[in-house]
C-alpha cells in the first residue's frame, strides 16, 4: 500500500521505520547521550514526558540501556505534559502512577525532581494551578527535549482539535471521543475523568527539541491530515509543524504502508 502522507505535506523530518522498535532505541539512545553529556557538565537535563501506550515501550528502552550503560541522572528534571482532574493522589489510573510504573520508579529517581501539572489544586483554583506549573517550567530554564505522542483524533497532549496555538497551561474539557480512547483503563466511560489540566501547544513549541512517536494503523489518519494541512487549529500537530528540531518517528502502520495492530491504539500523551 502507497503511504498515506499527502505529497503537498510541508518539509518534516518525518522518520519512518518497518517496526517501532527500531524507533525507541534510537530516541533512548538520544536521551542516554544527553543524559550523559550534562552530567559531564554538571548542568540539569529537563526533559518533557508524555504516557500512552505509545510510551510503555520506549521508557523500557531507556531504563534498559541506563542498566547497561549506567549516567549519572540526578540532574534530571521532568516535566510531564497533562493530568486527569478528579482522581485522588496516587490512583492507579493516574499519570503520576503512570510514570511511577514505567520510569521513575525503576530508575529510582527523586519525586521532587519529577513534576507534574497540580490536579488537585487546579479542582480548587484553576488559574493558580495553571500559572504554577507554567512558572515552574520557566524557573528550569524551559524543556530541553519534550516527547509527545497523537491521539487517534490528533491530539497532543490534551490539546483536543481546536485547541489555540498560544495557549499555556489551562484546564480543559475532555472531547467524548478521547474519553471513549481512555475507557478500557478506567473500566467504563463513566468511570473516565471529565477534564483534565495540560500543557499548551505554545509551551509544547518552546521546547527545544521535540520528538512525536506515533504507532499504529489507527494513527494514520491524524498523522496524513496533520502533515497535509497548513496550520490548523482542527489539527494541533500542524502548529508545531515548523519547529526548528522537531522528529516524527511513524511505523509502517502510522505511515500508511501496512496494518501494525493495535500498539499505538487508546489515549496517547
Amino acid at each position: 500500500m502507497s503511504s498515506l502522507l499527502p505529497l503537498n505535506a510541508p518539509p518534516v523530518d518525518l522518520i519512518s521505520v518497518k517496526q517501532s522498535e527500531q524507533a525507541n532505541r534510537e530516541i533512548a539512545g538520544e536521551l542516554h547521550g544527553l543524559l550523559a553529556e550534562r552530567a559531564a557538565e554538571g548542568r540539569p537535563l529537563v526533559l518533557g514526558l508524555a504516557t500512552g501506550n505509545t510510551m510503555v515501550k520506549l521508557y523500557a528502552e531507556l531504563v534498559g540501556l541506563l542498566r547497561d550503560e549506567p549516567v549519572d541522572h540526578s540532574h534530571l528534571l521532568t516535566f510531564n505534559l497533562d493530568e486527569y482532574l478528579g482522581l485522588e493522589a496516587g490512583d492507579p489510573r493516574s499519570f503520576q502512577s503512570f510514570m511511577v510504573e514505567h520510569l521513575f520508579g525503576p530508575l529510582d529517581l527523586d519525586p521532587g525532581r519529577c513534576h507534574f501539572p497540580d490536579a488537585q489544586l487546579a479542582v480548587r483554583d484553576p488559574k493558580a494551578a495553571c500559572r504554577a506549573y507554567s512558572r515552574l517550567i520557566q524557573e528550569a530554564g524551559g524543556i530541553d527535549l519534550q516527547l509527545l505522542g497523537l491521539g487517534r483524533n490528533g491530539h497532543v497532549a490534551f490539546n483536543e482539535p481546536g485547541s489555540p496555538v498560544d495557549g499555556m497551561t489551562r484546564v480543559v474539557p475532555l472531547h467524548l471521543f478521547t474519553r471513549q480512547d481512555a475507557a478500557p483503563n478506567f473500566g467504563s466511560l463513566d468511570e473516565v475523568p471529565e477534564r483534565a489540566i495540560t500543557m499548551g501547544l505554545a509551551e509544547i513549541q518552546a521546547a527545544r527539541r521535540l520528538r512525536l512517536l506515533a504507532f499504529g494503523k489507527s494513527k494514520a489518519g491524524a498523522l496524513a491530515e496533520a502533515l497535509g494541512a497548513g496550520p490548523d487549529v482542527q489539527r494541533p500537530l500542524s502548529s508545531l509543524l515548523r519547529h526548528p528540531d522537531l522528529k516524527i518517528w511513524a511505523d509502517a502502520g502510522a505511515n500508511g504502508q501496512e496494518s501494525s495492530g493495535s500498539e499505538g491504539s487508546g489515549r496517547e500523551h
